[in-house]
């Protein structure tokens, strides 16, 4: 790791978590309750995740993670702007208030929401991915 890659991370993070803000803000603003911004955000990060994943997966081969030629695209994307656009400090602070408050099942409901569609919605993106690279660079 160096310091170039870090400093990728750190602004596709900071430029993730702005759009995070923006998401939750927008919601509440919509007359939506708080916690649904946080919901919104990870399932567009998650989606948005897979995708970039998947089609590199799918143009360079199983190996996606950090590879020497495309390193610095994945940083930026994958672990800055979607590591700061999706996020599990507020999804346990969402959580934990509508505990406190007395909600514990929409909490409990919010969590399994979160993991079970989130990991859907980043397969999906997947599956996305390998259908737009395999009918542009696959035809017959």
């Amino acid at each position: 790791m160096s310091w170039f890659s870090m400093l990728l991370a750190a602004v596709g993070g900071a430029i993730g978590a702005g759009v995070r803000f923006g998401i939750g803000h927008g919601v509440h603003m919509l007359g939506a309750p708080a916690w649904t911004g946080t919901l919104v955000a990870n399932l567009l990060g998650a989606s948005l995740c897979g995708i970039l994943a998947g089609l590199w997966m799918e143009r360079h081969g199983s190996g996606w993670r950090w590879r020497g030629d495309r390193w610095q695209q994945e940083v930026l994307a994958v672990g800055g702007f979607c590591g700061g656009l999706t996020t599990l400090s507020a999804l346990s602070l969402d959580a934990a208030a509508l505990w406190r408050q007395g909600h514990a099942m929409t909490a409990a409901i919010d969590l399994g929401v979160h993991g079970m569609v989130g990991c859907a919605a980043c397969a999906l993106g997947f599956l996305l991915a390998r259908r737009w690279v395999l009918g542009r660079y696959c035809t017959a």
